[in-house]
Formats: structure tokens, C-alpha cells, sequence
């Protein structure tokens, strides 16, 4: 009998030794948790349960499948095993075509480097699971002299399903990488009970955490759709906090009777940087992303563009610096400040009159095609009055950070390498962190963040958001 494990609609396959003594160890390191585990998926009347953990996902062991490959207007029968590994990645194993004919029309056709064509697959199992991918491409076809054609192929996504207890809730469950809490956390949202479990192990490419929403027994209208959004906006604002750009790696979700795991490729994520909050102290900024999907839903959707220039893969810390500086840019563009001193219509006149001093002064011809940069808002100026309009505390940044990070950035982008500059300037790490420093605490304004956070100017000091006053300090004050 193949299931998830934990998976308690059947007899369940024993679980592995490593698993069991995963399961003993958060059970007894994590004891807060394990109330948790049993809230995914609540007993009914059927007693199904299905666990979850930190270190207990539910990965899906090998299933055999009798089903058909196709292609466009052809098709064949198959055998294969499908199931997920403890990384959450797609295991497939496709078994002969035959006679050989039949499994001609699925060589791998095309041009050197174009695209290729997308098979599908589809599946059952004797024991009730089904399968289907509509993205799986051929990437190893022979055929041997015994009239045969052996296959080898992968799919970008793919789906598992089964029919599940007639009582079960409907609910949406992601199961993501690089991303925990110490302590569980569980909300009752308008969409329902929300539940954040997991902890992070940063070398592993398993999934380390969960973010379940239940529907509740009173489903609202269009709660399918309205859950997907809210999970994806739950999603940038963890993926800002956790310094990792946060993605389900496969979904576990119940709807309408039906039991189905959604798993899609993922390329390897990188380690968090620098991130303002760690597994330790998640709970206010999960209450604030719950709280911004009602109160300032279109402000984290402008943020979109910065989380990921502040999350991406980088491989050089003058990458570093430029992520940063572009996330800052983008949050500018998304704001309400004007670009230009003067309106287009203002600035024509002026401009004529700049291009016709030029002329008489016998200026180079190119340079009159500068004219136009005389009326955009310089960077710096913009980031300035950002600042100032939100109130955004930079006191305890050092004396002309803006200028040292805005000329750093202009250094590589312009000549590839960091600039070769005298102290205080010298280290290319301090113009990270304060870029870094700077977009976070704008971001902390932008989704009305309250509370206390981790600053790297600091070295990784607690500070209180929005005054940004050392922890120690303040608790110093309160018992003394």
C-alpha cells in the first residue's frame, strides 16, 4: 500500500527508521509543536488524520501506475513508478513501449537548442492513485534489437491524486524550502484556520516548513482561488523576512472530495541572507503578513519586483551591492514621487533654450542630447524624499552613506569591479548592508510592520521597527 507518510486513510506503508526518529525528536525537542501536527489534517468521523512536522514531510514512495504516454495525435500504453523523494522532487520511471513502432513518434525531435515538444502522461494505480503531467520531456530514447523502445523522462509538473474521505475539510497546504519557526503558529483567518509549522535545516534542499490554510466547516465564495492568492501573498512578505525567496516546492491540497499533491521542479535555493527575522521570533511578521493581505494588499504586490532583487541568487558580493540598488530603485518607481522637476510641456522651452547655448558656445553636437537629463530627478534626491515622506529612521547610518552607496554602485555597474576607495569606503560589506538596511526598513513601513527585528548595521542587534532602538535598550528602560 503506497501513501504519504503519516498517511493514516489506509494501512499506511511502516515508516522509515530515519523518519521515526525524526518524529521522536521534534515530538521531544519541539513539544509546542505537536499539537500542530495533528491541525493539518483533523481526525473526522472516517478517522483519517494526516501528520506533518518539521522534519516529517509527506513524501510519496514509489507507486506503479498502469497508464498512456502521448504526443499530439498519438498515444501508447505504459507502465511506470511515480513517486516524490524527501527533496520533494519528482521521482518517475518509465517502463517499455512496445513493439518498437509504437514508441517511434516519441524520439526527441527537433533543432539543436530549441524547445522541445511536451509529452503527456497519465495513470492509475491499483490501490487508487492517479497521475498526470501535461509538461514531461523525453530525455533519453533508445531502442534496443528486441523490438522495444526504453525511455527515460522528467516533467516540470506533475499531479497525484485520490479520492479522500467524504467528511474532509478542504484545504491548501505549501511546502517550501529554507524557510521555519521554532514555535508553531496557527491564525484563524477570514479564509479560516492558518497554520505555519517547520524548521529550517539550511544545507538540505527538503522542505522545511509548511503553511496550511484550512476552509472551515462555513467555506467562503470562491475560497479555491481566494486561498491560492492569500498563500502567495503569505509568501512574498516570508520571503522579505526570511532572506529567501520562498516557493512551494510540491502543494498538498484537499477540494471537493479529492486528495492532490501538485509537485513542481524547483532549481536548488540558495541560502538566506542577511535576513531581518529568523526562525526564533517568525510570529509578528506572520501577523503582519496575515494583517496586509486585508489592510495594504497592493503595497506588498509593489514590493513584488524588490523581494526578489533583495532574495536572488548571487554569486559575487558586487552582485550583492546591485540587488540592492535595484530593489531601492524599484520600490522608487512604484512610488508616488515624480521622476522630473518640470512637466514636459514646462521643460520644452528650456530645453530649446539649453540646446541653442550650446550651439553658440560650439559645443559638441552630442551633447545637446543631454539636455533631457537636466529635468529627471536625480537618485539620490528621490531616495531622500522618500525617506523623509515615511519617516524612516537613518541616524544611526553613517555620515554620506547614500553617496557612498549610490557612487559604489555606479563604480561596478559601469567598470565591473568594486571601486578602489579610501576608508571609510573601503569595505564593499558596509555598502551592503546599508543598502540592505535601508530597503528594509522601507519595507517594514510599507506593510505596517510593528515590532522588533533583526538589523546587520547592527550586527545582527534586535531593533524595535519603527523607531529603530536597540531591544536591550528599550527592555533596559522598561525594568529599570
Amino acid at each position: 500500500m503506497h501513501g504519504l507518510v503519516g498517511d493514516r486513510s489506509g494501512e499506511a506503508a511502516p515508516l522509515p527508521s530515519a523518519v521515526k526518529r525524526s518524529v521522536t525528536t521534534v515530538a521531544s525537542n519541539a513539544a509546542n509543536n505537536v499539537t500542530l501536527f495533528s491541525t493539518l489534517f483533523p481526525s473526522g468521523a472516517s478517522g483519517h488524520r494526516t501528520w506533518y512536522s518539521a522534519r516529517t514531510m509527506p513524501i510519496l514512495d514509489p507507486i506503479a501506475f498502469e497508464g498512456t504516454l502521448s504526443l499530439r495525435d498519438h498515444s501508447a500504453p505504459i507502465r511506470f513508478d511515480a513517486g516524490i523523494d524527501d527533496e520533494g522532487g519528482l521521482m518517475l520511471s518509465l517502463g517499455d513501449i512496445r513493439p518498437a513502432q509504437a514508441g517511434t513518434v516519441f524520439h526527441p525531435q527537433g533543432e539543436l537548442l530549441q524547445p522541445q515538444v511536451a509529452c503527456s502522461l497519465t495513470g492509475r494505480s491499483a490501490d487508487g492513485w492517479r497521475f498526470a503531467t501535461d509538461a514531461l520531456y523525453v530525455t533519453s530514447w533508445r531502442r534496443p534489437p528486441d523490438d522495444r523502445v526504453e525511455l527515460e523522462a522528467d516533467a516540470g509538473l506533475a499531479t497525484f491524486s485520490r479520492d479522500a474521505p467524504p467528511d474532509h475539510q478542504d484545504v491548501r497546504a505549501w511546502y517550501v524550502r529554507k524557510l521555519g519557526t521554532f514555535h508553531g503558529i496557527e491564525r484563524q483567518t477570514n479564509l479560516g484556520r492558518l497554520v505555519f509549522t517547520g524548521h529550517a535545516e539550511r544545507p538540505s534542499q527538503a522542505p522545511s516548513a509548511i503553511i496550511a490554510l484550512h476552509a472551515g466547516t462555513q467555506e467562503v465564495p470562491g475560497w479555491w482561488d481566494e486561498s491560492e492568492r492569500f498563500l502567495i501573498h503569505l509568501s512574498r512578505v516570508l520571503s522579505f523576512a526570511s532572506g529567501v525567496y520562498v516557493l512551494p516546492v510540491y502543494e498538498l491540497s484537499v477540494r471537493h472530495g479529492v486528495k492532490t499533491l501538485r509537485v513542481v521542479r524547483r532549481s536548488p535555493s540558495p541560502a538566506p541572507y542577511m535576513p531581518p527575522f529568523d526562525m526564533l521570533f517568525m510570529n509578528q511578521i506572520f501577523a503582519t503578513a496575515v494583517a496586509s493581505y486585508e489592510e495594504r494588499p497592493d503595497a506588498v504586490e509593489r514590493l513584488e519586483p524588490a523581494i526578489r532583487w533583495m532574495t536572488a541568487t548571487v554569486f559575487y558580493e558586487e552582485s550583492r551591492l546591485i540587488n540592492a540598488m535595484s530593489a531601492l530603485e524599484s520600490i522608487l518607481a512604484r512610488s508616488d514621487l515624480p521622476d522630473l522637476f518640470m512637466t514636459p510641456d514646462a521643460f520644452r522651452d528650456l530645453r530649446g533654450r539649453v540646446r541653442r547655448f550650446l550651439r553658440a558656445e560650439r559645443a559638441p553636437s552630442r551633447m545637446g542630447g543631454k539636455a533631457d537629463e537636466l529635468n529627471r530627478r536625480p537618485f539620490r534626491d528621490k531616495v531622500e524624499d522618500l525617506l523623509t515622506s515615511h519617516a524612516i529612521v537613518t541616524s544611526d547610518l553613517p555620515v554620506g552613506w547614500l553617496r557612498a552607496v549610490t557612487d559604489a554602485r555606479n563604480v561596478i555597474v559601469h567598470t565591473g569591479v568594486a571601486p578602489d576607495l579610501s576608508a571609510p569606503d573601503a569595505r564593499l560589506l558596509d555598502h551592503i548592508v546599508w543598502a540592505r538596511e535601508v530597503v528594509t526598513r522601507i519595507m517594514l513601513h510599507a506593510i505596517g510592520f510593528s515590532g522588533q527585528y533583526q538589523s546587520w548595521l547592527h550586527r545582527s542587534e534586535y531593533l524595535s521597527f519603527p523607531g529603530c532602538r536597540p531591544m536591550a535598550e528599550i527592555a533596559a528602560e522598561s525594568t529599570g
